[in-house]
């Protein structure tokens, strides 16, 4: 049910223009993909309870119906719950304004705002069937999932995640290195060892480090008008 869920809403927004196939596809790919069904909780019984869900599912960053917007004036009246430091429960805004306020909630592409520390980082959730004492309090989502690799012998036969060998050249690393960049070549959909130009896939041959090599390279980039982007030329003289 739920790949099927999953698979409904991506067919409904690429129908109607709100993704592209090729992303549609790229969703489809992930092995965790977000989706889930509360089996518990939410009952579908009538049309008002579907369209309940998908305005959930598809809900704008702000509530429309806090917002009024005056044509004639070119401005926006925000409603809110009163607030006592404020000292009001609507706010006035020029259009403009209001477009410029709401926009600096968007990120920029290819920033990542929520990150994972401890138990739920990527490296060690990753290794939580080797950790009896967080497997036992894992999620029961999770126990489901990793039911076969979880073992019930003797504590001292796990192998812990601390004795692990994450040194540069160890084959543990070179592992975490590789599976980090397929993830990140998802995530953003760009690769950058591929060549923009003829889609070639590029190698690292060398990283130079001293900055009398640098400048010099790029002395020869801006003569040759081809600075690299985003670059001031007359950060050299």
């Amino acid at each position: 049910m739920t790949e099927y869920f999953r698979r409904s809403v991506l067919r409904f927004f690429t129908e109607k223009k709100l993704l592209t196939e090729q992303f549609s596809r790229n969703l489809l790919s992930w092995k965790h993909s977000g989706f889930s069904i509360d089996n518990n909780s939410v009952r579908i019984l009538d049309g008002r309870s579907r369209e309940n869900l998908a305005q959930y599912l598809a809900r704008p960053p702000i509530s429309l119906k806090k917002i009024h917007y005056e044509g004639f004036k070119g401005r926006v009246l925000f409603h809110t719950h009163y607030s006592a430091y404020f000292k009001e429960n609507v706010h006035m805004f020029k259009a403009c304004d209001f477009l410029a306020e709401l926009t600096q909630h968007i990120p920029p592409k290819g920033v990542q705002l929520i990150r994972r520390y401890g138990l739920y980082s990527s490296r060690i959730k990753g290794a939580w069937q080797s950790m009896p004492h967080v497997a036992e309090r894992a999620p029961t989502g999770w126990k489901i999932q990793h039911e076969s690799q979880m073992v019930t012998s003797n504590p001292e036969d796990f192998e812990t995640f601390e004795n692990t060998d994450f040194s540069d050249d160890s084959p543990d690393t070179r592992a975490y290195k590789k599976t980090w960049a397929r993830l990140l070549s998802k995530v953003y959909e760009i690769d950058p060892m591929v060549c923009p130009k003829c889609g070639s896939e590029m190698k690292v041959i060398a990283i130079i480090q001293q900055p009398a090599e640098i400048d010099r390279i790029l002395r020869h980039l801006v003569k040759q008008g081809r600075p690299p982007p985003g670059f001031d030329p007359a950060s050299l003289n």
